[in-house]
C-alpha cells in the first residue's frame, strides 16, 4: 500500500489501444464511470517517482482502493 501514497503517474488499461495516462485520481473516476463490463477487465498501472517502480492492480484491487 506504501506505493500508493508515493504514486506520481497513474495508467488505466480499459483497451490495450487507449490506456489513459492521468494523476491517480483522474484515473479512479474514469474506472467508475466504466460499463461494468469493461471494468471488470481494466487494470491500473501505478508508477513511482523512482524508475521501473511500477504496481499494477486488478479490477478487485481497485473496488478496494475505492471503498477504502
Amino acid at each position: 500500500m506504501d506505493r500508493l501514497h508515493h504514486a506520481t503517474a497513474a495508467q488505466l488499461v480499459a483497451s490495450l489501444h487507449r490506456p489513459l495516462r492521468a494523476s491517480l485520481s483522474e484515473c479512479l473516476d474514469r474506472w467508475r464511470g466504466l460499463d461494468d463490463a469493461t471494468r471488470s477487465h481494466a487494470y491500473l498501472v501505478l508508477e513511482g517517482p523512482e524508475p521501473n517502480a511500477r504496481r499494477t492492480l486488478n479490477a478487485a484491487a481497485i473496488a478496494a482502493l475505492i471503498a477504502h
